[in-house]
């Protein structure tokens, strides 16, 4: 019997801990392309529908057997309840996209019908783009960029984008590329994403 707590309360710890870092590990995974974020996204679901049975079930054998009612098992119910509260009281992502990372000078976002961009030029002169699309599929382009006036020249490193091109003009909170000489809209506006879509 004691085996079984042990291993319930072994299990309701490594969920929780899975649970808050999948959380937080969009910073990391919005850098993969393809569907990552998508399954890290079901993993957590998961996760905390099995955390969740656990618990109850810890719960239930808790008040049904005098031997099970001991401190590791109540800290780890009470590692529950925190858990739960955090869920539904306060943000659990601490850690984003712009984490430990160079602080954003320029902040750019495109929304569309199915799929939201958002585009970071850094103090540090790197820019990255991370598209996320339908079904949360990802994909994501980086660079280095200069800054003249008005206009950002772009060296893309990782990836590439016809939307954006190489030369970018930022004029009435509008991206324009550069082709052919003329300005062409890329629908990309500054500031932080509206949710629009």
């Amino acid at each position: 019997m004691n085996k079984n707590q042990k291993t319930l309360r072994v299990i309701i710890i490594v969920l929780v801990v899975l649970n808050l870092s999948l959380a937080n590990s969009f910073f990391l995974l919005v850098k993969f392309t393809g569907l990552w974020l998508a399954l890290s996204g079901l993993m957590e679901i998961l996760f905390f529908i099995w955390l969740f049975f656990a618990s109850i079930l810890l719960m239930i054998r808790t008040i049904k057997y005098l031997n099970w009612r001991n401190k590791s098992n109540y800290f780890t119910l009470g590692v529950f309840g925190v858990f739960l509260s955090i869920c539904l009281f306060m943000p659990v992502r601490i850690v984003n996209e712009n984490t430990l990372q160079s602080p954003v000078k320029i902040r750019a976002c495109y929304e569309g019908t199915m799929n939201t961009s958002r585009l970071y030029f850094r103090e540090d002169r790197k820019f990255e783009d991370f598209n996320i699309g339908f079904f949360g599929y990802v994909h994501s382009i980086s660079g280095t960029y200069t800054q003249k006036n008005d206009t950002l020249f772009l060296n893309f490193i990782k990836g590439y984008s016809r939307s954006l091109g190489d030369t970018l003009v930022v004029k009435d909170s509008v991206l324009y590329k550069i082709q052919n000489d003329t300005l062409a809209k890329t629908y990309y506006y500054l500031d932080k994403c509206k949710g629009l879509n």
